[in-house]
Parts: structure tokens; C-alpha cells; sequence
């Protein structure tokens, strides 16, 4: 398997569990059938300059668990979380990620198996380098220490779960590009790592080495997502605050039309003005969706260049920055509701802007600038537009990826 990253996991429990079967791990077989609605499985992962894959690569390891929550490194380490709070893990068998900061005790055989007995395991987040867990409120850590995502002031790397905050109240963990944040019982959210842009919300562009509360103080944050060199925060009211690089001006509230890094975080989504957030997106660099509460998608940034909209809408007018007087966020009504996550990561600033989004009744579309190569590989029409590459209650074994560059995987089962 070639290396490959990813930045942050996907609630399952914002989709639907992984059930209780095999997945095929790739070739001709047929997957097994679906619950009677929502997706098995969702990952969305870096693949880093990688070329000549074909129509059988990396299907990705065999789910025969039910999970809740699944993250991964760039070294294809897997770690899932049950719902009786016991952690899992899957290393492949060879390459790098049979040894990389593995945990004593811990078998790389490309079998998923469980770590220790503990059933504590409350929440995961994984980086390119590194693994974050939640447990009883406290934060444990794993792998490279170099970005500052430990959050304790060191740098230093560890091969084992590490407790490295023993708050006791922490609630949410997000690993974005090069940092990491985390959120209180209270809603406070804090940042560490490095800060290009702005992009950890603490007024500077300089790295911070220890979780350090965001300068606006905010208060009842539930979610925190990003995209290049940004992050972006949700209140429980459905309020968004962004901090970071703007690029295509995806959140022209801040920066009044132009591209400029914004210092923040500060709103940019009115709950009563403009929607009510329910779910972040994961943006790329040229835009993306979030979800409102009624399920629509909903879109920010550029729509001409980058091809993202998943509406398939591509003239100029598609550019979302074209609607400030209407508010954020164009609505995108002709693909109705439902729709439970929108991924795009690509974080580099790269040419491809390539994004997926699912559905509660298991669509998944994908498209974007960059995907020609890549469904003419799997045998559609060779374009940038958004395509179904799973229909709804579907079974498809899907897998898509970027030939080269760094952008993603996909791995429906």
C-alpha cells in the first residue's frame, strides 16, 4: 500500500455504524448490502505523491467490527472506537506502518484486534504523523511530537498512549494541517501547533506549543473543521467562526470580497442571518459545503475554476463569493436534503480541488477540478463533473483516488 494520510476521522455516528459483516477488500466482489439506510464506512485520506495506481488499489482494510469512529495516519495505521468504549487497531504487515511509533504489545498483520481491555475510549482524532484519543475527559496522545499537536510544550515523539492532559473536562479533538485543537465541557476551544495564516485563532501567525484558548474566548463550541491553512468553529446555535487563510473568498463576510488571511476567529455563519450551521464541511482550498440543519448543502467559494459544486453548476455566477448580499452559503436546492457529510482536502494549495459528499439514504457524489484521470480510471466519463458513484441503498464497492499530487481516498464498503 503507498503511504497515505489523513487528517481527521469521520463520526460514524454522524452517518451510520459499520455493520455487523465483512467488507470486501477489493477485486470484483460485491459488498454487503447496506443498513436499510445511511453509509457502512466513509474515510477521507491524503494520498502523497503517488502514480500508476489502477482499479484495485487500497480498498482498505476489511471492516468486521461494528465502529463508531475510525481515523488514520498517513502510514495506513488505522485506530476505531466501539460503542462500548474499547479502541481497535490495524497495522499493515510490512512498510512503514508496521513500525511506525507502534505501541508495545501491538501485532502489525493486517488484522484488526483490540488495544488493551480499557473502555474508556471516548473520541479519536488522527493527523498525518500522529493519533490523538479522548479518555474520561483527559488527552492522550500518540506518534510525532514535532507539530506541537501534544499541546503539553513538548516536542518529544512517543511510541506508546501517552496522557498528556489531564484536564478531565475535554470533550472534542480535531488534527488539522499542522496543528490541533480541542474543546471543553464549557464550549471553550483551545489551539496548538503551527500557525500559518491565522489559522490557529491566537492572533499570530507563530507556532504555539501548548493548548492556548482562542483570542475571541468564544463559548458552547461543539465542532471544529478546517481546510487550507483555516479552521473553522460551530456554536450549538449553528453560529460558524473562521480563522485563517481565504482563499476564492469563501467567507466574504471577513474579508469583504478579497483573498486575504483572516485574523479570528470571527463570524462568519449567522444563525440568523444567513443558516443554521448543522454539520461542517472540510474545505479545500478553493471551497466547499457545510450541511444546515434541514440537511441542504450548502456551498462557499469558488464554482468556476474549481469545479466543486456539487450541483454540477460551473459557470461563473456559480462562484459563491458572488452572493454577499445574499448572505453565506448558497443554498444548493436541486439536490434536496439529507445530506450528512461533505469532504474536500485538499490542504496543499494544489491545482486539484476534489471533494465527495454523502447522503443519509448512501449517495455519495464526487467531482471536482482533478477527478478526470481518476473516473476515467473507473470507467466514467473523463471530466470534472460531480457523478453518483454510489446510489442510494446502494451496495457499490467504491474507491477513488488522485493519481498523483496530494489530495484523497475514498473507501465505501
Amino acid at each position: 500500500m503507498p503511504d497515505i494520510s489523513k487528517n481527521n476521522g469521520i463520526d460514524m455516528a454522524d452517518i451510520a455504524k459499520i455493520n455487523e459483516q465483512d467488507v470486501p477488500s477489493g477485486g470484483g466482489a460485491t459488498a454487503n448490502p447496506l443498513a436499510t439506510s445511511g453509509v457502512q464506512q466513509t474515510e477521507a485520506i491524503s494520498v502523497n505523491f503517488n502514480t500508476g495506481l489502477d482499479a484495485t488499489f487500497g480498498r482498505g482494510p476489511a471492516a468486521t467490527q461494528t465502529f463508531e469512529q475510525i481515523v488514520m495516519n498517513r502510514y495506513n495505521q488505522f485506530y476505531a472506537r466501539k460503542s462500548d468504549g474499547t479502541l481497535w487497531y490495524w497495522f499493515p504487515s510490512s512498510g512503514t506502518g508496521s513500525t511506525y511509533y507502534k505501541p508495545s504489545g501491538t501485532t502489525a498483520d493486517a488484522t484488526w484486534r483490540q488495544y488493551g481491555s480499557d473502555t474508556n475510549w471516548d473520541f479519536l482524532a488522527g493527523g498525518a504523523y500522529s493519533f490523538g484519543a479522548l479518555r474520561d475527559g483527559d488527552y492522550w496522545f500518540l506518534g510525532a511530537g514535532s507539530y506541537h499537536q501534544r499541546g503539553d510544550g513538548s516536542t518529544t515523539s512517543v511510541s506508546n498512549w501517552t496522557e498528556v492532559n489531564s484536564a478531565g473536562n475535554w470533550t472534542y479533538l480535531w488534527f488539522g494541517y499542522n496543528h490541533a485543537w480541542i474543546v471543553n465541557s464549557s464550549g471553550e476551544a483551545y489551539s496548538s501547533g503551527y500557525g500559518y495564516n491565522y489559522m490557529t485563532g491566537q492572533g499570530t501567525t507563530s507556532t504555539v506549543s501548548t493548548f492556548t484558548r482562542e483570542s475571541a474566548s468564544l463559548t458552547n463550541i461543539v465542532e471544529v473543521s478546517g481546510g487550507y491553512r483555516s479552521s473553522y468553529l460551530r456554536n450549538s446555535s449553528g453560529d460558524v467562526y473562521m480563522t485563517g487563510n481565504d482563499q476564492y473568498g469563501k467567507w466574504p463576510q471577513q474579508t469583504s470580497g478579497s483573498t486575504s488571511s483572516v485574523n479570528g476567529p470571527t463570524l462568519a455563519i449567522s444563525s440568523t442571518s444567513d443558516y443554521v450551521c448543522g454539520k461542517l464541511g472540510k474545505m479545500g482550498y478553493g471551497g466547499g459545503c457545510n450541511i444546515d440543519t434541514d440537511g441542504y448543502l450548502r456551498y462557499h467559494g469558488n464554482g468556476f475554476y474549481t469545479y466543486l459544486r456539487p450541483d454540477g453548476v460551473i459557470t461563473p455566477s456559480s462562484d459563491a463569493n458572488k452572493y454577499w448580499n445574499t448572505g453565506a452559503g448558497l443554498r444548493l436546492d436541486s439536490l434536496g436534503t439529507g445530506w450528512v457529510d461533505y469532504n474536500n482536502f485538499d490542504i496543499n494549495a494544489s491545482s486539484s480541488n476534489i471533494a465527495f459528499c454523502v447522503n443519509s439514504d448512501g449517495r455519495v457524489l464526487f467531482g471536482g477540478n482533478g477527478v478526470e484521470n481518476i473516473k476515467e480510471t473507473l470507467g466514467f466519463t473523463k471530466n470534472k463533473e460531480f457523478i453518483t458513484v454510489r446510489s442510494a441503498n446502494g451496495n457499490e464497492d467504491c474507491c477513488i483516488w488522485n493519481k498523483s499530487g496530494s489530495t484523497f481516498v475514498l473507501c465505501i464498503g
